[in-house]
């Protein structure tokens, strides 16, 4: 299983520490003073540990201990929970009344079988982001380096191939919609971003990379061949950043496993709002069968296998506005579940609120483009000279504030009924702490889209000092780093953290 201990000593975060901040634990009790927005693994990691390590909280925990089946008995209404002890190889098995999955959704390497044989004739090094660890440097330096993707893992191994003296770095992008493709410019030019993933291997070396659409009635992306494809000569590493799939989920039971792919339809006469874009793409009839939405799972209500209430999740979902705080209310809703706190709603009832949630998602238009193909595929026609197109235009700037906003008023809405400690409002209306956080995540994009011309030979979105990025509950207000990104670095046998670099 791949974890934050297990990467690579040189990680930064990607997003900024003012979305990672604990209430009852701020970056203020920890560092005792101001500190940059975006900081390296192990001072996020350290954070973590002193903030949940509090009172003892640790010491029950069985470490270097594999868990290796869950099974549920209908008839005794218990869980089986198969265990062994990884020190001395010793199994033992107990029987439990609730089972809590909370070892994340993004855990094992993901690698397409459709590009793995794309690459098959390809004669240079081939490695999954996963697997991009201390010895990265010897792979990219003075080397021409593909990445397949353009999310965050794309983003980061871009940046960090230029650190380590990258010749080129080529970043491919199926949908152009991930972070690498907002960014304005890179650092002396060096990251060339390509529409289109790879398709064909010439040479043994050089990669030809042709622009996809979403084709809606096949359910599948198709090369445009409207669009010219992209010849990248001399490639001598790739880098599939291709996300994560579950990590070992399989020891749970066939039934008592979340479907992240379990698609759903929206209800007989449901129609979206009219909105900025309603005037030129119209009223798109929805597919008829979505994919699960940024905020929820449509078999798990807020924490809760709807199919088996005593199967229960802390789990992050696809998207949100701050997935520490998503994942330490989703803890907190757990435990008032199990306390009698708070009712676990009837079957029928959570898959109601499950499909009023989903639904609220479809009337946000870039929510919408990750649920709906058909939306998608509309969307996907719109002019490269498309208002939509333009971050600064206030249609746009409107649209994005619509997505940040939902997922702040569900965070809002979960920590009222957890009687989590912190106000951000509620799911109709967020407080000026939740307008907050809403503008830390804006901030956050736009880190990557208002990179001035005049300092790209040096400048990256960790170097960005956007006035919004400060703490929620100190006031306190970031600081620049100690130095250029791009230069930054840690002697030789210290690690990388903000108070080793410079």
């Amino acid at each position: 299983m791949i974890t934050w201990k297990t990467r690579y000593d040189d990680l930064w975060s990607n997003t900024p520490k003012e979305t990672m901040e604990f209430y009852d634990y701020t970056f203020d009790d920890h560092f005792k003073k101001e500190t940059p927005s975006f900081l390296p693994r192990k001072d996020i990691l350290e954070y973590l540990l002193a903030r949940n390590s509090v009172d003892g909280a640790l010491d029950g925990v069985k470490f270097n201990h594999t868990v290796q089946n869950v099974q549920y008995d209908e008839n005794s209404k218990k869980f089986s929970v198969a265990v062994r002890d990884d020190s001395t190889g010793t199994e033992s098995s107990g029987m439990f009344d609730r089972v809590i999955w909370a070892a994340g959704m993004h855990g094992a390497a993901e690698k397409p079988e459709a590009m793995v044989e794309v690459l098959k004739d390809f004669t240079g090094k081939v490695l999954h982001s996963s697997e991009c660890t201390e010895d990265f440097e010897q792979y990219v330096n003075g080397k021409n380096v593909l990445l397949i993707g353009d999310g965050s893992s794309g983003e980061d191994l871009a940046l960090r191939a230029v650190k380590l003296g990258a010749k080129h770095v080529y970043v491919t992008a199926r949908s152009c919609e991930g972070q690498a493709s907002e960014t304005a410019s890179w650092p002396s030019g060096k990251v060339t971003v390509i529409e289109g993933p790879p398709y064909k291997v010439l040479k043994g070396t050089h990669i030809k990379c042709q622009a996809v659409y979403w084709y809606e009635k096949k359910q599948k992306y198709r090369k445009d061949d409207e669009v010219e494809a992209v010849k990248v000569k001399d490639v001598d590493t790739v880098v599939m950043s291709t996300g994560y799939d579950y990590p070992s989920i399989s020891i749970l039971h066939d039934d008592l496993q979340l479907d992240s792919e379990l698609t759903w339809s929206v209800s007989k006469g449901w129609a979206m709002d009219n909105n900025a874009l309603t005037i030129t793409l119209g009223s798109v009839k929805p597919s008829e069968n979505l994919t699960p939405g940024s905020t929820c799972y449509s078999d798990v209500y807020r924490g809760v296998l709807i199919d088996n209430p005593n199967m229960m999740y802390i789990t992050e979902t696809y998207d949100s506005a701050s997935t520490f705080l998503d994942l330490d209310v989703n803890a907190n809703l757990v435990l008032a579940y199990l306390t009698g706190k708070v009712a676990i709603p009837k079957e029928k009832d959570m898959i109601k609120e499950n499909q009023k949630q989903l639904e609220a998602e479809m009337q946000v238009p870039w929510l919408r483009t990750s649920m709906d193909g058909a939306y998608k595929e509309e969307a996907g026609e719109l002019p490269e000279n498309h208002w939509s197109e333009n971050a600064s235009d206030e249609r746009a700037v409107e649209m994005n504030r619509m997505a940040t906003s939902l997922l702040v008023r569900k965070l809002a809405r979960d920590m009222q009924d957890a009687k989590y400690p912190v106000d951000l409002g509620n799911w109709k209306k967020l407080s000026p702490l939740g307008e907050k956080l809403v503008d830390i995540n804006i901030a956050a994009g736009e880190c990557r889209s208002s990179i001035e011309e005049e300092n790209s030979e040096w400048k990256t979105f960790r170097d960005m000092e956007q006035k919004e990025f400060a703490s929620l509950y100190t006031g306190t207000k970031s600081c620049a780093l100690p130095g250029h990104w791009i230069q930054l670095k840690a002697e030789d046998g210290e690690p990388t953290k903000i108070s080793t670099v410079k």
